[in-house]
């Protein structure tokens, strides 16, 4: 099975790509922008093409003539109309030359929890309707839509995943637990005397990378794809809520530490105080189920945050 993974040098990206590599019988590309040796072995290259380059898709797809795409591949801030133009106009451009090269190639898109907006404390079903609150949100919704209406329209063979909150070892700052494992780290290096955040009041569903990457491919490789994933969307998620506090509780708890918090005078409101997966559809159609404890996810996040900075002073 030759599989493409678009993204494949961002965090989920290389976790994707470790994960496909370690099975048989697979031939994987990777599509970044700027090609990067990122790993080394007889059965990965990597490839590059940007998701906006409409025609360099079409003849990169064409060369390779996958059977199956994970698209991971998207942008998560700038603009409103710079997102939807990578999240929706590129998503088009690879639909579209994901079914020139092979009209039966699966594609998995990746879309998030983000595009449900608020929908409340009861677990979110792949039926809620989507009504982001954010740009971000807007176009991911943006996204999904036109995936499963390019399924609709062409006969495409196309599915959605919407992940929840991702965490996990070198997850960027720009992610919430990300951010908290930073700064403890800076703290354990004398570089901050506190944890700054936005708030600690909103709950979210944390799903590991790991866990999440081996979701992706259950439904991919999936022996019934086209009868049970086409057109329909899946969550990745853990099904169990976290309140930032109790994130950073559990820190404390791992380091043997406590930590000062600090917050804003006068917090931002809270778009979705509360999210959280019901993952009945995935669990029931491929079997899966996340395998790692969150709070081991901290530890390994933990650990991996004090190598970076180890390396980071050995460098300087």
């Amino acid at each position: 099975m030759r599989v493409v993974v678009t993204g494949a040098s961002g965090f989920t990206g290389l976790q994707m790509i470790r994960h496909l590599c370690q099975k048989g019988g697979l031939a994987v590309t990777g599509l970044v922008r700027k090609p990067l040796p990122l790993f080394h072995g007889d059965n990965f290259s990597c490839v590059g093409a940007d998701l906006l380059d409409r025609a360099r898709l079409f003849d990169v797809l064409s060369m390779i003539q996958p059977d199956g795409i994970i698209h991971l591949a998207g942008l998560n801030h700038g603009s409103l109309k710079e997102l939807l133009d990578v999240n929706e106009a590129g998503t088009k451009n690879l639909l579209d030359a994901a079914f020139r090269a092979n009209a039966d190639c699966r594609v998995l898109v990746i879309g998030s929890s983000a595009a449900y907006g608020n929908a409340g404390c009861d677990p979110v079903t792949e039926d809620t309707p989507l009504r982001p609150l954010s740009d971000y949100g807007v176009s991911k919704a943006a996204q999904d839509t036109l995936a499963q209406t390019h399924h609709a329209a062409c006969g495409s063979q196309v599915s959605v995943a919407r992940p929840f909150n991702l965490v996990g070892p070198g997850q960027p700052p720009s992610f919430i637990c990300g951010r908290i494992v930073q700064q403890v780290v800076e703290i354990e290096n004398g570089q901050r005397d506190a944890l700054d955040v936005l708030e600690t009041s909103s709950c979210r569903d944390f799903i590991d990378v790991r866990d999440a990457v081996k979701a992706y491919f259950a439904i991919l490789s999936h022996p019934e794809f086209s009868q049970l994933c086409t057109g329909r969307a899946f969550n990745i998620g853990s099904g169990i809520t976290y309140a930032i506090s109790a994130v950073i509780s559990l820190i404390e708890e791992i380091t043997g530490d406590r930590y000062t918090i600090r917050v804003p005078d006068n917090p931002p409101d809270v778009p979705v105080p509360f999210l959280v997966s019901d993952t009945t559809r995935i669990r029931t159609i491929t079997g899966w189920a996340p395998e790692i404890p969150f709070e081991e996810s901290l530890r390994d996040m933990l650990d991996a945050a004090r190598s970076a900075a180890a390396i980071s002073k050995t460098i300087v």
